[in-house]
């Protein structure tokens, strides 16, 4: 019998998981380790059954289509008025079946001073090696301190290693950077330096969160997973969340949860659905005529991201590795905190350029590019274009609104052409760079030209302590003002970490089953 809306009787579970991607997958694999307890999993976009999602060096291929939300920004004020794409992903395994496979777990100063917002030591460096060690099979160096041995998430150094990426760690050490065997080892208690990078891929092949977590239970008659979901708001009755409103094949969908509901949507969703469900800024809700559950203004501010900068160098006589791959990592800088580096740098073998930046300097046709990322003073922001759920929402990054980062962006770019200068990298590199022999104006003119995002969201729904008007969710992870509701993805991480956020979204994926469970650990998933 349908209800007065037309709408079929609510299908009833214990847990709805509402996201499949990194921490969503994480959370609802923990989740069905228990046989009696009902877990759904909603998700918008298709399966991960694709080449271009199995074969890592073919990521860039997925950019645009069905698994990326392929958002773009509001014009840009800080960089020349220009709209960024801004790719999430879309699909069982979300970001981890499109990124580029690495495995960056946070520096100690990202989670130390986590633990320290939300006054909770659960979130310490020192908590989250216990969870990195359970996860991980590792299989570079032993360092049995910092790596686990027998989890269900492969973790290796990129390989094989191409020399192109060797002559780059020689080339960062000559510009003075220690070099480690591990990006998430000794490396990541220090600080500045550089390594081979940590990837999910085994036997070239993508092991995502998603696979290694939550597909091995997909078979179990608790778990229910559907994909082609789009979920919308999330249900009440008073402060308690009851459920969750979707939509499946152009039709309107219910589901009820008798015990929690778990946001991990990314960091443009979750806030936008928020925002739907009347939890938000009142400021912003009214206006559009939704109904104020909670006024929380931190909903959709705080958008946090690592920047992303391309310094682009003709090719020399040297072969340059497939364009799609990127093995080794930099960190140097500070942010303003002890052993919190501002700047990360990757690198690949093609010219990596904004079409902007293109069409104003020429693309080589034959280039590799230092990618740097850059934690930045200002913050964006994700709201509502409307009252229908339907319509995208409008999202602002603020990048370079704060004078202060595009001088800082200068200082980096200059150390990029640093190491393509080093001996070990001169038969890599051709004569050009982009902007080439140029002031430090000129190449300020060239970076808001060519800035973009390294797709590391976060933010937007922060946690925080007990006095932090403007945090989100609390310490557990449960949204302020309400009941039984938690959010489980990056968006809840105060400030984008050290590096690319998967890895720390497993963290927060696993954090959330445990509190859910009422464990202090998850149990281990299933075996492969």
């Amino acid at each position: 019998m349908q209800d007065e809306k037309g709408l079929e009787p609510m299908e009833e579970f214990d847990v709805i998981v509402c996201g499949a991607g990194s921490a969503g997958s994480t959370a609802a694999g923990y989740l069905a380790a228990d046989e009696d307890l009902r877990v759904l999993v909603l998700e918008a976009g298709p399966d991960d059954e694709d080449e271009r999602v199995t074969d890592p060096d073919r990521w860039p291929e997925n950019l645009g289509g069905e698994r990326d939300w392929g958002y773009l920004t509001a014009p840009e004020a800080g960089l020349d008025g220009r709209r960024l794409l801004y790719s999430m992903g879309k699909g069982l395994g979300g970001g981890s079946s499109i990124n580029v496979g690495v495995w960056s777990r946070g520096h100690r100063r990202d989670w130390e001073d986590l633990a320290a917002q939300c006054a909770d030591p659960r979130w310490s460096y020192e908590s989250t090696l216990e969870i990195y060690r359970e996860i991980e099979t590792w299989r570079g160096k032993p360092d049995p301190a910092r790596r686990g041995t027998a989890g269900p998430m492969h973790i290796q150094p990129a390989q094989p290693l191409d020399p192109f990426f060797d002559a780059m760690l020689d080339g960062a050490e000559a510009a003075g950077l220690e070099r480690y065997d591990s990006p998430n080892g000794e490396l990541a208690e220090r600080g500045t330096g550089c390594a081979v990078r940590d990837e999910i891929v085994e036997n070239g092949v993508r092991r995502s969160p998603y696979r290694a977590l939550l597909a091995p239970r997909r078979r179990q008659r608790h778990l229910t997973v559907r994909t082609g979901t789009h979920v919308t708001r999330v249900l009440f009755e008073g402060r308690r969340a009851i459920g969750v409103e979707a939509v499946a094949d152009g039709r309107l969908v219910r589901f009820r949860a008798e015990r929690e509901v778990v946001l991990s949507l990314g960091t443009v969703q979750t806030p936008k659905v928020l925002m739907h469900s009347g939890l938000g800024p009142a400021r912003h809700l009214e206006p559009l005529g939704i109904d104020v559950l909670e006024n929380l203004p931190g909903v959709g501010a705080n958008l946090d991201d690592h920047l992303l900068i391309g310094c682009v160098f003709e090719a020399g006589e040297r072969e340059l590795p497939p364009p799609a791959r990127a093995q080794a990592v930099c960190f140097w800088g500070s942010d303003g905190r002890p052993e919190s580096p501002k700047f990360v740098m990757y690198s690949g073998g093609a010219a990596f350029m904004s079409p902007e930046a293109a069409a104003r300097y020429g693309s080589p046709a034959s280039a590799f590019t230092f990618l740097l990322g850059m934690r930045l003073r200002s913050r964006g922001s994700v709201r509502l274009a409307d009252a229908d759920p339907a319509s995208t929402p409008v999202i602002e990054t603020g990048f370079f609104t704060e004078p202060e980062d595009l001088h800082d962006a200068v200082e980096a770019y200059r150390f990029a052409e640093t190491v393509a200068d080093a001996p070990a990298m001169r038969r890599y590199r051709g004569e050009r760079a982009i902007p080439g022999p140029a002031s430090d104006a000129d190449v300020a003119a060239y970076l808001r030209t060519a800035a973009s995002t390294f797709w590391h969201q976060c933010g937007t729904a922060r946690i925080g302590a007990a006095d932090d008007a403007d945090a989100v969710v609390d310490h557990e992870l449960r949204v302020r003002g309400t009941q039984n509701l938690r959010i489980a993805d990056a968006s809840v991480l105060p400030r984008v970490t050290s590096g690319n956020t998967m890895a720390p979204s497993v963290v927060v994926g696993y954090r959330a089953a445990a509190l859910i469970s009422g464990r202090a650990t998850a149990p281990l998933a299933a075996d492969r």
